[in-house]
């Protein structure tokens, strides 16, 4: 593309963000949907993150799902494989876990494809992670169907729409629910093409017949120091930027770290 047309294309995915970025607010906690049981969703495993929409399967479903960023709290993943009936895939390149988190979850230190290296990836330049997509993941596995996607892999939601967009576009087709965290700091999201992609997730998700069912708002951390594009709130109206806490060098107050249940409801 041109760079006027590149422009164009940004600022209608800015516009088909937006709508996102008022629901979400700068609420802790906010349900948007019900689930397609009537419910609301659950909370499953101890970090208290991500939420799960029933019904819950039962034991002759064939539930399966992927989990991401998992970091020193497989607890979901045994959740999801213990009390849901479900086989997963949980992949995070930054730690080290046992081969077999559950008899029924793999553990693989495997991480999903990012626009450009991450702040983890840095700390230790000699350890060289190996990253795929989630169309990738999916194909070698050879799964028909992911009821339930979990990603919490700091960044690698920046890549999600482009890697769907140039490898499967049918991806989401075969999903049943998504349970996202997504950044919105400069650490994450800091070029016009990290921005579109960010922006592109959104549309992406409500043209495959996903409903936003859950979110909430929390701070990024340390990260909060690095600020925000202003096209986060300016053009896509989502929560982002700090407050100082009383005392010197403290980490502030933010709202620029989002999770997000999606679901289908029909």
């Amino acid at each position: 593309m041109t760079p006027s047309e590149q422009a164009v294309a940004l600022e209608k995915a800015f516009a088909r963000a937006k709508p996102y970025g008022k629901m979400l607010g700068r609420d802790a906690s906010k349900f948007h949907n019900q689930c397609k049981d009537g419910n609301k969703p659950l909370l499953l495993g101890k970090g208290g993150e991500h939420m799960v929409c029933g019904p819950k399967p039962d034991a002759e479903s064939g539930c399966k799902f992927f989990s991401f960023g998992i970091r020193d709290d497989p607890s979901w993943d045994i959740h999801m494989g213990e009390t849901w009936n479900c086989r997963g895939f949980a992949g995070d390149p930054s730690i080290v876990h046992p081969s077999k988190l559950h008899p029924a979850v793999t553990f693989h230190n495997v991480g999903l494809k990012m626009l450009r290296t991450n702040v983890e990836q840095k700390k230790n330049p000699e350890d060289e992670w190996i990253l795929a997509s989630l169309p990738q993941i999916r194909k070698f596995l050879d799964w028909d169907y992911v009821d339930i996607v979990k990603i919490d892999c700091e960044g690698c939601e920046v890549a999600m729409a482009r890697d769907i967009l140039a490898e499967d576009k049918s991806f989401l087709d075969r999903v049943g629910q998504i349970s996202i965290e997504t950044h919105a700091t400069r650490t994450w999201v800091n070029t016009d093409e990290e921005l579109y992609y960010y922006a592109l997730q959104f549309p992406l998700l409500e043209d495959a017949g996903f409903k936003l069912i859950w979110s909430s708002v929390f701070g990024c951390g340390r990260h909060e120091h690095d600020g925000c594009r202003p096209e986060m709130e300016g053009k896509m109206s989502m929560p982002c930027g700090n407050n100082p806490r009383p005392g010197k060098n403290l980490v502030p107050y933010g709202w620029s770290c989002h999770d997000w249940l999606w679901s289908r409801v029909e």
